[in-house]
């Protein structure tokens, strides 16, 4: 027996398209005798399987079929020809938000979205804390989401639909919604979701997200479907439909990326705009993991001239300013950084022992200033970055012990660098690369 908890056999639908309203009502009064109408079939026999706890992503440019297929599987559209099953509780987010009523409470939206959607009362109650810890809006969960920003209410819509658990997930380009840390928290609980056996259908333009969580795709053109198979393989196929390829180039760069370095006489020299942004607290919380034997005192952002800077473009550097003082004899001090992508995905991470730069000891009380820069050669996107300090774990010799930790520091933003023609590079960053030719006359 198929253990397929969405099956798709020869989908197709049609649309109607009238140039002139009155060409419909000619065709109604003439019980259709006369047509007035073009046909416009934005599904053509699609055939589809999803078995449980599978993830499958559907991509395609706008106007593939894509969306049209979802309404179908919610029954929110009847297919024109072919059949369709879906087993089991279905929750499907095709638009943020839809079904809140303005003059409502956010409290009172919750349990009356779930009840359109079939869940008991006393089943969103039991998830009721945790879908306000979610959505984290605190005392406006019991005012009338009229009175709610854009923010709030698509992060209340989004935390109710993550926390329903049903037994199939119809996504619609919502992984997107809301600022890089809420993000972040709505790819992890998917991820969750996953681990639970939960069946999703995601359709995104994110071609990212849908190869690192789905495990399988498909691509529709036309509303036919035009490839399917392992995400990265169909990713692969979408940017061939649209002329691209993803092939690992790159521009050529005059030197290589992150170069080791040491005590450096220009910190001495510490800008003015740097300065004073070490001079105050860091705008960041320290984690509460860390042994506490050295501390983050001061934390500061500028480019390589020192002007204080949390946005720079793609092949860009950043300076990460760091002043830390020992709470304790340390004789192996770590320096580090983290960066983490929109989907909580580590990108990159360094420290001074892993570049084999050593750190003096610094006894009680003294401290230190160090700075690390990074040639930002990553999509444009928005990074939040964990700085941190540490130490060589016991019987290690990697530095994996933990001293101090900011956290919640605001995201550096990378935006897309002047260039012409083509894309500098495809992919998730940019290395190092380097290309050379000759041309040579080849005789007959």
């Amino acid at each position: 027996m198929s253990d397929a908890v969405i099956s798709v056999r020869d989908l197709s639908k049609r649309f109607k398209l009238y140039k002139d309203p009155w060409d419909r009502v000619i065709e109604w009064l003439t019980g259709g005798r006369v047509v007035r109408h073009e046909s416009f079939w934005a599904l053509q026999g699609i055939n589809l399987e999803v078995k449980r706890g599978e993830c499958v992503g559907i991509i395609g440019v706008n106007g593939a079929g894509k969306t049209t297929l979802l309404k179908i599987l919610s029954r929110a559209l009847y297919p024109t020809t072919g059949q369709f099953e879906v087993k089991g509780r279905l929750a499907s987010l095709l638009e943020l938000g839809t079904g809140f009523h303005p003059e409502l409470t956010g409290r009172q939206n919750v349990f009356q979205s779930a009840r359109l959607l079939e869940f008991p009362e006393a089943y969103v109650r039991a998830r009721l804390p945790a879908i306000l810890e979610f959505a984290q809006i605190g005392e406006f969960i019991d005012q009338p989401v009229k009175q709610y920003s854009s923010g709030m209410f698509v992060r209340l819509a989004f935390s109710l639909f993550a926390h329903l658990e049903p037994d199939v997930y119809i996504v619609d380009e919502a992984l997107s919604v809301g600022d890089i840390f809420f993000q972040q928290k709505c790819f992890e609980r998917f991820r969750e979701l996953r681990r639970h056996g939960c069946t999703i259908l995601l359709v995104s333009h994110d071609m990212e997200a849908i190869t690192h969580l789905c495990d399988r795709a498909l691509l529709l053109n036309g509303g036919k479907l035009a490839s399917e198979g392992d995400a990265a393989s169909v990713v692969h196929d979408y940017f061939a439909l649209m002329g691209q390829s993803i092939g690992p180039a790159g521009r050529a760069r005059p030197t290589g990326l992150g170069e080791a370095s040491g005590r450096d006489a220009r910190l001495r020299q510490v800008p003015d705009g740097v300065r004073r942004q070490l001079e105050g607290p860091p705008a960041g919380r320290h984690a509460q993991a860390g042994t506490g034997a050295s501390e983050i005192v001061g934390f500061a952002v500028s480019d390589l001239d020192g002007r204080p800077a949390w946005t720079t473009a793609s092949g860009g550097s950043l300076r990460f300013w760091y002043m830390i003082e020992a709470r304790e004899r340390i004789d192996d001090l770590n320096v580090g950084i983290h960066f983490y992508d929109r989907r909580g995905i580590l990108v990159f991470a360094v420290g001074s022992m892993n570049r084999g730069v050593l750190l003096p000891p610094l006894e009680p009380g003294r401290r230190l200033l160090c700075a690390i820069s990074v040639t930002m050669a990553v999509q444009p996107g928005e990074y939040t970055l964990l700085p941190q300090t540490g130490g060589l774990t016991a019987g290690s010799p990697e530095p994996g012990l933990l001293h101090d930790r900011l956290e919640s520091l605001p995201a550096v933003v990378v935006t897309r660098r002047d260039h012409t023609g083509v894309t500098p590079f495809y992919g998730v960053a940019e290395l190092p690369t380097e290309i050379v030719w000759t041309a040579e006359d080849v005789g007959p």
